[in-house]
């Protein structure tokens, strides 16, 4: 069983619709992903769950990530595809002393979207994007230490997107915090962590609107093998029913 057409056109939608996880995601980011060692390349097979418990292995892959880094651990491109691994979605990324100054995102072949960096100043960082004919400008500040801040500004000056993200002493994410001030939309993402920084627990609270009613999920994952350089091969998340929600296997080339 695959993913149908319908479905990949939904996942493709949503891809590009969510943008690229670009040049204003990757400020202070840990290097090779927080992975360990000098990852020169994972992929990541999204597995259907009920397919995945009942055995069918080999014929329950949803859709494909890939990333590539370079020899200093920065991502350098992605991609997103079928089952059958064709490409839906990539990026590329350029990097300068550390800091990603240009993404560039195709979908089906074409530019879709174009991040720059337009300035570096006392750690912050503005960034200009263009998707689909519209420009937006977005700052990325360290505000203090253990605290991240990033906001968007449309092309008219009105702030539609602020993000705070708390992390602990070695940037692994704690507490994420989205605040939509036009729409009212909001988002609270809370982690807690094994000791290898792998994601235990999730929790998540989501509005929809000024006035919506505020939903909350608990997810909880458990992590299968590990390779020699102590990264996960595979990994299973369940809700607070402990039904199965995702399922992911991951492959890794190195950096001799």
């Amino acid at each position: 069983m695959r993913i149908s057409r319908g479905q990949l056109a939904v996942l493709m939608a949503v891809f590009c619709s969510l943008g690229m996880i670009s040049c204003s995601d990757r400020y202070q980011e840990k290097t090779f992903g927080g992975m360990h060692g000098r990852v020169q390349k994972v992929t990541v097979y999204h597995m259907m769950p009920e397919l995945w418990y009942a055995n069918f292995i080999g014929t329950d892959v949803m859709y494909v990530n890939t990333s590539i880094y370079d020899v200093y651990g920065n991502e350098i491109c992605s991609a997103v595809m079928d089952s059958a691994e064709r490409v839906l979605v990539e990026t590329e990324n350029i990097f300068e002393d550390g800091v990603c100054t240009r993404s560039t995102q195709k979908a089906g072949g074409r530019v879709n979207a174009r991040i720059n960096l337009i300035s570096k100043d006392k750690g912050t960082l503005v960034y200009s994007k263009e998707t689909n004919g519209r420009t937006v400008r977005m700052t990325v500040k360290e505000s203090s230490f253990l605290r991240r801040h990033k906001s968007v500004v449309s092309e008219d000056g009105q702030v539609t997107t602020v993000s705070i993200v708390k992390t602990d002493r070695k940037g692994y994410p704690l507490k994420i915090t989205v605040n939509e001030p036009l729409s009212g939309n909001m988002s609270v993402e809370t982690n807690r962590f094994d000791a290898n920084h792998n994601v235990l627990e999730k929790h998540v609270i989501t509005r929809v609107g000024k006035d919506g009613k505020e939903k909350e999920e608990i997810t909880f994952t458990d992590y299968g093998e590990v390779d020699d350089h102590g990264n996960w091969k595979d990994c299973r998340t369940y809700n607070d029913l402990h039904l199965p929600v995702e399922v992911l296997v991951r492959e890794f080339e190195y950096w001799e």
